[in-house]
């Protein structure tokens, strides 16, 4: 009894404390609708859904309060903002330049960086890791980006007729392009890499967890997250992790050694878009930095520039080439476009070919507001900021609902269909430019557009050129879950036919 007693003694200190230091975040807190909150839980338990339900949690919340709302999950207050108008002007403001506090589970696998951490180490890390994103240095992956293609379809060829997950083929066509391009390995050792395909495999898995422990409250005490079969699962990747990435490290450091330290420093001074950028991988420059502290953090920070790659365009891809399956009436179209292009060539894709393409382009861009990479964006308010008809308080976080901001009924007429005409540029000038962020805006935007954009159409040109796609299910049957990104619960089911008998 003495002890439960002095538990709620402390609890009851705790929370007058943590009230007193946040009277004023708590008095504009109030001003904000929102569903009503228990004591100490907030909001939780609402969000305490399978995944698959999880998007209608927030459509519904988001139908009921408007473009401004709150909630709490625990004694965290979050502001979900989807007026498009607040939403670029938010994105663009110094003061949601910090990533929000759920980004603290995803840092647990991939380090404080480019992908989960914010503020002077992000900005340090972003630098030295851009000039291999750039359009010049993409330009110069487009034999690695048509190698791969072509290996994928190699692969497929044996799976004609058949039905199957095309993920499986796509995301190991742009693991192999992202170790290549980006890490600088050869083809031999990029297949050598201890763990590969186990961490291909189970990056999806993992993704889920760490959605899972941002939405779940209980996962969220790291005593009890400790005891779960989930921790074992983040402690066992993590050294498989580890390990794959000392081994490109070690590729890279061979390679470095044989370099002349003169040209490594003008390739490191080189400014801007620089075609003799790529002569240094991402990996050289992140080992020759000086910047990241210990060596695990830069694994860590290397594997986040891995996944967040190969991961990210891999579903782009499946998703284009799932929805090609669905709508045959589009994918004749793209065929045609391909066609009028290429003719009965099998030659490389180039940028100028992927210029000629206009409905591919729209096809993409409808495939990224229908399976947005990043379902949601999180950042913290570091001073109260005014919006259109509200105060964000300082020390809350800010919620961006990408997925429900791209599925908009305002913005987007049938939003739940998939129509490329919609951005066709008669259709596109009429809608406000901010209701579709597929790679965010503002400074912390995606670094990594131009590389997953060129090397989702090169691969999937060079599989629509030679395949027509059906599936055995229909669009009607899709299933959706929100991880991070949004993934197929049916996953990616295609059948492939020769289009040349």
């Amino acid at each position: 009894m003495f002890i439960w007693l002095a538990v709620a003694v402390v609890a009851l200190a705790w929370w007058a404390r943590w009230r007193a230091g946040r009277r004023r975040m708590l008095a504009l807190a109030s001003q904000l609708t929102g569903p009503p909150a228990l004591p100490v839980l907030g909001n939780a338990l609402r969000f305490m859904v399978p995944s698959e339900e999880l998007s209608n949690v927030v459509g519904e919340l988001m139908q009921e309060y408007g473009d401004v709302w709150r909630f709490w999950l625990g004694p965290d207050l979050n502001v979900v903002v989807s007026d498009p108008d607040d939403v670029k002007n938010l994105l663009m403001n110094s003061k949601t330049s910090t990533k929000g506090p759920q980004y603290k589970y995803m840092a647990d696998f991939l380090g404080e960086g480019i992908l989960s951490g914010s503020g002077p180490t992000w900005r340090t890390r972003r630098k030295i890791a851009l000039p291999n994103y750039g359009r010049r240095a993409v330009e110069s992956y487009e034999e690695v980006f048509n190698r791969e293609a072509d290996q994928t379809l190699a692969r497929l060829r044996g799976r004609v007729g058949e039905a199957f997950d095309i993920y499986d083929d796509v995301v190991t066509g742009t693991t192999y392009t992202i170790c290549q391009a980006l890490m600088g390995l050869t083809r031999q050792q990029t297949l050598n890499l201890p763990h590969m395909h186990s961490i291909i495999s189970e990056s999806h898995e993992i993704y889920l967890l760490v959605f899972m422990r941002m939405t779940k409250w209980y996962l969220q005490i790291e005593p009890l997250y400790r005891i779960t079969k989930y921790y074992q699962m983040q402690i066992k990747f993590i050294k498989k992790m580890q390990e794959m990435v000392d081994a490109i490290v070690q590729h890279r450091l061979k390679v470095l050694e044989a370099m002349g330290d003169e040209r490594k420093m003008e390739i490191l001074k080189l400014e801007g878009d620089n075609e003799h950028n790529t002569e240094l991988s991402v990996v050289d420059r992140l080992v020759l930095s000086n910047q990241i502290s210990s060596y695990d953090e830069m694994l860590r920070e290397i594997f986040t520039l891995f996944t967040s790659s190969q991961e990210a365009t891999a579903k782009m891809a499946s998703f284009l080439l799932l929805m090609m399956a669905y709508h045959p009436d589009h994918q004749e179209k793209v065929y045609a476009e391909i066609k009028s292009v290429f003719g009965d060539s099998d030659r490389d894709v180039t940028d100028d070919d992927i210029k000629q393409m206009p409905y591919l382009d729209m096809t993409f861009k409808e495939v990224l507001r229908l399976f947005p990479i990043g379902v949601m964006l999180q950042r913290t308010i570091s001073d109260d900021i005014q919006i259109s008809n509200a105060t964000l308080p300082a020390g809350c976080s800010l919620v961006i609902p990408i997925f429900h901001m791209h599925r908009d009924k305002r913005y987007w007429s049938n939003p739940n269909s998939f129509d490329p005409e919609r951005f066709s540029p008669d259709q596109a000038k009429l809608r406000h430019g901010s209701c579709y962020i597929p790679f965010s805006l503002g400074p912390m935007d995606c670094m990594g557009r131009y590389f997953g954009t060129k090397l989702v159409k090169t691969m999937c040109v060079k599989v629509l050129r030679e395949f027509r796609l059906t599936s055995p299910e229909s669009y009607e049957d899709m299933r959706l879950v929100l991880a991070v990104s949004v993934a197929s619960v049916n996953g990616y089911p295609v059948q492939l036919h020769h289009r040349k008998c």
